[in-house]
């Protein structure tokens, strides 16, 4: 793999863990704080892109700019516990 083709999938792993929030407890509070994350940090994904397609076009730059914003905004609501049998607890 090149340096071009490695920094494409550096940014597509930094996109995915992104997007990847664990789900949400029962509790509705929970739930609409799961939704308004999951909303804000695609809303950052799309703008980063975008925003790197048309100034710059450097993988890299746009990766380092979606872990920075997805360290700015952390899971704040309590996540779903699943035991050994994939139950709810």
């Amino acid at each position: 793999m090149n340096e071009r083709e490695a920094a494409h999938v550096d940014l597509l792993e930094a996109i995915a863990a992104a997007l990847d929030l664990p789900l949400p407890a029962i509790e509705v509070a929970d739930e609409r704080l799961y939704y308004r994350l999951l909303e804000r940090r695609a809303l950052a994904v799309r703008i980063i892109i975008e925003s790197n397609r048309a100034v710059t076009r450097d993988p890299r730059l746009a990766a380092d700019a979606i872990r920075t914003r997805t360290a700015e905004e952390p899971v704040t609501y309590t996540p779903n516990e699943f035991d050994k049998n994939g139950e709810v607890r």
